[in-house]
């Protein structure tokens, strides 16, 4: 049982903000379609549920993110996910120009019955080199455009679906080395909650190099695009689903699932 719980905390954090690889695609595969509106991120603090099932044991833990103005930065977007065995939190520091966000600082850290891990960046934009404090060395490749860390994507991803855009593609400063995501739009449901029904824009991750692995997610249009739902099928069956339980976003409340 304490490996299983372990693991939905991994999860926790790989579901939510970390998607499968994919091979490179052409700039002509990547189509936008912008409105004029310009869009913009707010504050926000969200508790979700996260559900691991794998077998005939199902695993849940609450974690929460949350999205505030910064001292140092525009930005600082927070996820930490705690159990009675087991922590995870994680932390990007970003700015944001003409609708792009520049990360500045990206830190991770698992602690208690998980295998210890940190991992921490820092971005140097002007040189174009990324630092990684804990490594003591540079990263080995130039800090290309729209590069994101792995966090940040998902907050830019909220930008899209803003914007109106379609399709989106990012790279992503892993470790030290760069990972690529696709993603596009599927369209508009209703999804029944207890707030209610809302309207939800459906996206999906695209150019998975595993026919048998997918993740969707669905953003709530109405309430910032924050995320409400997230689904993701492994290549082995196992399925991780996330589901938002409430959400303050600038005065206003948003009940979950």
């Amino acid at each position: 049982m304490f490996k299983l719980i372990t693991t939905a905390v991994l999860l926790l954090y790989t579901a939510s903000y970390s998607f499968s690889d994919a091979p490179l695609a052409t700039p002509d595969a990547i189509s936008v379609k912008i409105e004029s509106s310009k869009p913009s991120l707010t504050p926000y603090s969200a508790n979700y549920e996260v559900t691991w099932k794998a077998g005939w044991f199902p695993v849940t833990v609450k974690a929460t993110r949350t999205l505030k103005v910064s001292e140092d930065f525009d930005w600082t977007l927070s996820f930490e996910a705690y159990s009675s065995i087991a922590d995870l939190s994680e932390i990007s520091h970003f700015n944001v120009e003409n609708q792009v966000i520049l990360p500045q600082k990206y830190r991770y850290k698992t602690t208690g019955f998980l295998s210890k891990s940190h991992r921490s960046q820092e971005f140097n934009w002007p040189e174009k080199k990324l630092w990684l404090p804990r490594k003591d060395v540079w990263a080995q490749y130039e800090l290309p455009e729209n590069l994101q860390d792995n966090m940040s994507y998902q907050e830019q991803i909220r930008l899209e679906l803003m914007a109106g855009k379609k399709q989106f593609e990012y790279p992503i400063a892993y470790k030290n080395r760069l990972k690529h995501y696709y993603f596009e739009v599927v369209g508009e449901s209703q999804l029944k909650t207890k707030q209610g029904k809302i309207t939800a824009i459906e996206v999906k991750q695209t150019h998975l190099k595993n026919k048998k692995e997918s993740t969707r997610i669905w953003y709530a249009k109405d309430y910032d695009h924050l995320m409400v739902k997230l689904v993701k099928v492994r290549s082995n069956g196992d399925k991780n689903t996330i589901l938002l339980k409430n959400a303050q976003l600038q005065g206003r409340t948003l009940l979950g699932f």
